[in-house]
């Protein structure tokens, strides 16, 4: 089902698209484009594992836009080693960065012991050094026009996904960094929020293909790439006020996550004590907070221990 478009949110709005010709990359792109942006449409073309390229798939994706009428360019350079060259590809086509979502992502299955160091920093280069490096050379852009949104993606996976570490841990650093950035760019009016998003996709056929197939079908049907595109639209349009949170997305339909800390037990000075201490901490009555920054952070818990 195509995704309805959203018209005139985006005009005159430059977005770049990482892993753009991926289950969610494509439709977003489109949709993107069919509300008014100039759609930087990057990607590489690689297997789900990192490996391989193939210009194709991108180069047809922006084919199709401007064959629409609408406005794109393809970009095929590396976001985990050439970020500073989308950027300026973005500026010489259309002058400015008004949003970037940081979509790429590669993974490799097995467990920890079976993973190879040298793919554990392919991955962490793509999913998140890759996208800190496009916000690193597209913040100074953003903080002279006064404007940016950034999407980070995360994964629900950060709750725990066997035979994944490497995954997890690249898009569980996306947490922490968007907080950060979510508080530098207040004053210069950049917002900053990240989305675990649910898509069936190469990526997951691996670890979904042993699913019953009335399940696996559903899975296909109801977890989409478009199901998905009206959540990341919305945190990437200027409509949007909020930063700095956790947003899951799919099958339509919008969550939160919730970062936060409880209260901590004080006069702890014996093992003994702490491992009571454990099972006091993870009680659900607990005093608690979401803090946004260190400073809340830090609030919370000198109150706490001052008492």
């Amino acid at each position: 089902m195509s995704q309805p478009a959203e018209k005139d949110t985006f005009a005159n709005r430059t977005v770049i698209v990482t892993g753009a010709a991926g289950s969610i990359g494509e439709p977003l792109c489109m949709a993107l484009a069919r509300s008014g942006a100039n759609v930087v449409a990057n990607d590489l073309g690689c297997s789900p594992d990192g490996t391989g390229s193939s210009v194709a798939p991108v180069i047809k994706l922006v084919a199709k836009i401007t064959s629409e009428g609408f406005s794109a360019v393809a970009d095929t350079h590396n976001v985990a080693t050439e970020a500073h060259k989308i950027v300026a590809n973005a500026v010489s086509r259309f002058g400015q960065i008004d949003a970037i979502i940081n979509n790429a992502g590669i993974i490799q299955y097995g467990p920890i012991e079976d993973q190879s160091l040298s793919g554990v920093r392919d991955i962490f280069e793509v999913n998140a050094l890759g996208a800190y490096a496009l916000c690193h050379y597209a913040w100074p852009h953003m903080k002279q026009q006064k404007y940016g949104r950034i999407v980070n993606f995360t994964s629900d996976s950060v709750f725990g996904m066997p035979n994944s570490s490497a995954y997890v841990m690249a898009r569980g650093a996306m947490l922490g960094v968007t907080r950060t950035l979510a508080v530098e760019g207040i004053p210069h009016g950049i917002l900053v929020n990240t989305v675990g998003p649910s898509s069936y996709s190469r990526m997951v056929s691996n670890v979904s293909k042993d699913l019953p197939e009335a399940q696996l079908e559903w899975f296909k049907a109801t977890y989409t790439g478009e199901s998905n595109v009206a959540v990341i639209m919305a945190l990437a349009s200027e409509k949007n006020k909020v930063s700095g949170e956790i947003w899951t997305s799919g099958a339509n339909c919008m969550g939160r996550t919730i970062l936060g800390t409880v209260e901590d037990v004080r006069n702890v000075h014996t093992v003994d004590q702490c491992i009571d201490a454990m099972v006091e901490l993870k009680k659900t009555d607990r005093e608690s907070m979401e803090p946004h920054s260190i400073q809340e952070f830090l609030l919370f818990k000198g109150k706490r221990t001052r008492l």
